[in-house]
């Protein structure tokens, strides 16, 4: 029987964020991870992770309507902070207000070789892309707030969060 490189294994969480800011780098063209890198370098990730007081690890973000600036696209890079945060920008960047929302967070298993990324973002996006959330009183709301892709380690797995709201459970 052939073992999968990457375990199809996702867990699914929501959790309350707080009113928050994010600390970005915004694209003016990237429609994806590539291209944001191939329009602003790859240094944003030492920048954003070198962050201290940072949520969680910088993340591909794909911002709602409300959020792009014109002549920008909808794709940044950023971390989240504390509302507090009053830390000094490095140049280029920006920090912008966040609602308090409910986030879903899809997180794969480790894997164990570093080249398999692809597959574990791959299959996080595969599993959120067919999950129901209805079935468990949310529904995506990609208008509220930010769609965040934390990329994938084989430490760590995969990881994404969607931002959702309450609704009537469907049964």
């Amino acid at each position: 029987m052939k073992k999968d490189k990457v375990s199809k294994i996702v867990t699914t969480t929501v959790a309350d964020r707080p009113a928050r800011k994010l600390l970005l780098l915004r694209s003016k063209k990237a429609i994806c991870y590539d291209t944001f890198c191939a329009e602003v370098g790859c240094e944003w990730h030492g920048i954003l992770n070198s962050v201290p007081e940072k949520f969680d690890t910088c993340a591909i973000i794909t911002l709602p309507p409300y959020l792009v600036k014109e002549r920008t696209s909808d794709i940044a890079g950023g971390v989240e902070v504390p509302y507090d945060y009053a830390e000094g920008l490095p140049q280029g960047y920006e920090l912008i207000d966040l609602p308090a929302c409910k986030m879903m967070y899809f997180q794969g298993m480790p894997f164990e070789n570093e080249r398999d990324y692809g597959e574990a973002i791959g299959t996080v996006w595969s599993a959120k892309s067919s999950y129901k959330p209805e079935l468990y009183g949310y529904q995506y709301a990609y208008d509220a707030a930010p769609q965040f892709n934390f990329g994938a380690e084989a430490a760590t797995g995969a990881k994404i969060a969607v931002p959702v709201v309450c609704c009537k459970k469907d049964v």
